[in-house]
């Protein structure tokens, strides 16, 4: 089974903090109950195990529906039972993607380096 799925902080929606990850799932999730100090644009790492911040089972279909009435499909095996989420920033991932985007906007406005 996939430990892990990546993704980035989209944006910040009020006391929400709107993840979208790398396979276009997305999750709303409180401010309150995100790593400290995040922003807008970290990259980050959503793994799940025995203990987390969200708590969830797998469906009959194999996905997360977390208790928050979101769900998200996991990839891999699917398991049984009840199952955490935790979510961490990346700071490395984060300093690639940014500049990742840096260069495709380099490239489109042609500007030397």
């Amino acid at each position: 089974m996939a430990e892990e799925l990546r993704g980035v902080i989209d944006r910040l929606e009020g006391d929400m903090a709107a993840i979208v990850l790398d396979d276009d799932q997305r999750l709303d999730l409180p401010v309150s109950e995100m790593p400290g100090g995040m922003k807008s644009g970290d990259a980050v790492v959503v793994r799940i195990g025995a203990s987390g911040t969200w708590r969830g089972a797998w469906s009959k279909s194999g996905k997360i529906k977390l208790d928050n009435g979101q769900s998200i499909k996991w990839p891999g095996e699917r398991a049984q039972g009840e199952v955490w989420l935790s979510i961490e920033i990346d700071a490395e991932d984060t300093a690639v993607r940014r500049q990742r985007v840096k260069s495709l906007l380099d490239d489109i406005f042609h500007k030397p380096e």
